[in-house]
């Protein structure tokens, strides 16, 4: 027997887009005979969410990727990954878990992917970033707020 208490949540993926993209790599071409070591990689992420309506949202993915060699930029590959979501039936630590657990774990393949195909159309060497538990990262920030509160 169902409990007539419990809302129905209906989620839907509207669109999946790139909102924004680029690459440099202001020491071509001569990095590429240059270079005899492996560069450092920095790494930076960040999200955003946008509230379109009740139920529509923009989920944003921000990453940037440097590679540096003696403290001179080798490349810099950064891109904004979004996606549309409706959520309806969901409100409170629900629709949070939603937009900073399930939106991102849609859209993160998909940033990943364009970063790394970036990075090779600049003449580089592919890079394979780690998956990322946002489950995880979501559960810190939950903890984080409840010790400052």
């Amino acid at each position: 027997m169902a409990n007539k208490d419990i809302k129905e949540i209906k989620f839907s993926i509207k669109r999946i887009y790139v909102k924004d993209s680029s690459f440099e790599s202001p020491q071509a071409p001569k990095v590429f005979s240059d270079v005899t070591s492996a560069p450092k990689i920095g790494f930076n992420l960040n999200t955003n969410i946008l509230n379109i309506s009740d139920t529509s949202h923009e989920v944003t993915i921000e990453i940037s990727v440097k590679a540096e060699l003696e403290n001179k930029v080798v490349y810099l590959a950064e891109i904004k990954q979004a996606g549309m979501f409706d959520i309806e039936g969901a409100s409170g630590e629900i629709m949070q878990r939603f937009l900073n657990v399930n939106c991102l774990e849609i859209i993160f393949p998909y940033a990943r992917e364009n970063v790394s195909a970036l990075i090779q159309k600049g003449g580089f060497p592919p890079l394979f970033l780690a998956p990322i538990d946002f489950n995880a990262l979501f559960m810190q920030e939950i903890e984080k707020r409840k010790k400052k509160n």
